[in-house]
């Protein structure tokens, strides 16, 4: 493991980032389902922006850690938001308000990519932004674009897998059930032997989203 102090403040300001966009995205399903009439995620005192409601200690914190010491691609995830689909409003289908409370999570990551870029350029035009600024704001909107194209892969258990149910006739309703028996496989083996792949379909976005920013930061 490398525990020089660059190495360390990299990972402090990683985590910072991971843990506030861990709760934007829960919290957002949460107000999806609790606006589509499911009590749950209220009685679970999921309604809160508080990251320390939406962390797991393993997904969010310990994993993440490992794997940045370790100079590993970082990984992790938040505790999912608990919904009853059949607690929802009658005025769309089942599956339907599945897919809008689904959406929510990366809808939120999207948001803070957008605020993110917004603080950077109001700095940029004003009093300019230091240095851990910067890797802070860089850092919140690279994380926040992975986790919401990740997140929008039509794979279970991602947002992705769900927002796809949504949209297939009921003549291929197959397609979803091996998703929901082998997704989380499929997923793994992404994880593990498909970060190249990952990363080029990424790329061509990050160019966009790196560019941006640049732009700004330079006011």
């Amino acid at each position: 493991m490398d525990f020089s102090r660059e190495t360390l403040t990299t990972v402090g300001i990683y985590l910072i980032c991971l843990v506030l966009s861990i709760a934007v995205h829960e919290y957002c399903h949460a107000v999806a389902a609790d606006r589509l009439g499911d009590p749950t995620p209220g009685r679970q005192g999921r309604l809160t922006l508080n990251p320390i409601v939406h962390a797991d200690p393993i997904g969010t914190l310990l994993l993440p850690i490992i794997m940045a010491l370790n100079h590993l691609p970082p990984f992790g995830w938040g505790r999912p938001v608990e919904t009853q689909p059949s607690s929802y409003t009658r005025k769309m289908t089942m599956r339907g308000g599945m897919a809008l409370v689904a959406v929510a999570g990366p809808f939120g990551n999207l948001i803070l990519v957008l605020v993110s870029l917004g603080i950077a350029a109001a700095l940029g035009r004003t009093m300019g932004i230091s240095e851990p600024v910067a890797l802070l704001l860089h850092t919140m909107i690279g994380l926040n674009v992975v986790l919401m194209l990740f997140n929008l892969l039509p794979l279970h258990p991602l947002d992705g897998g769900k927002i796809l149910a949504a949209f297939l006739p009921t003549r291929l309703d197959y397609v979803d059930e091996f998703l929901l028996r082998w997704g989380p496989w499929i997923l793994l083996g992404l994880i593990m032997f498909g970060g190249h792949w990952l990363g080029q379909v990424l790329a061509p976005v990050m160019v966009v989203v790196e560019r941006a920013y640049i732009v700004a930061v330079a006011g």
